[in-house]
C-alpha cells in the first residue's frame, strides 16, 4: 500500500501563454501544463510548426507576470 503522500514532485500549473507582434501568425494565446518560461517555449516550438526557426531569426522578450525576464532566468536549455 503506497503511502497517502507518496508524490512529492511539484506539479506543473497552467499557464498561458500570450504571443504578439509577428509571433501571433502562431496563435494568439496557448494554455500549458508547465513549471518554467523555458518549458513553455520549449512546447511550443515543439507542437507549433515554424516556430522554433522563427524565434532563432529574431529577438523576444519573455514576460512573467507583466513582468521582463532575462535569460539568466530561464532555467532550462531550448536545445
Amino acid at each position: 500500500m503506497a503511502a497517502e503522500n507518496a508524490l512529492t514532485m511539484a506539479t506543473p500549473t497552467m499557464a498561458r501563454v500570450c504571443l504578439y507582434g509577428d509571433l501571433q501568425r502562431f496563435g494568439r494565446r496557448t494554455d500549458l501544463s508547465i513549471k518554467t518560461a523555458a518549458e513553455g517555449i520549449r512546447a511550443l516550438a515543439v507542437q507549433i510548426p515554424g516556430f522554433r526557426q522563427r524565434l532563432s531569426e529574431g529577438w523576444y522578450q519573455v514576460r512573467i507576470a507583466g513582468q521582463d525576464t532575462s535569460a539568466d532566468n530561464l532555467t532550462a536549455r531550448l536545445h
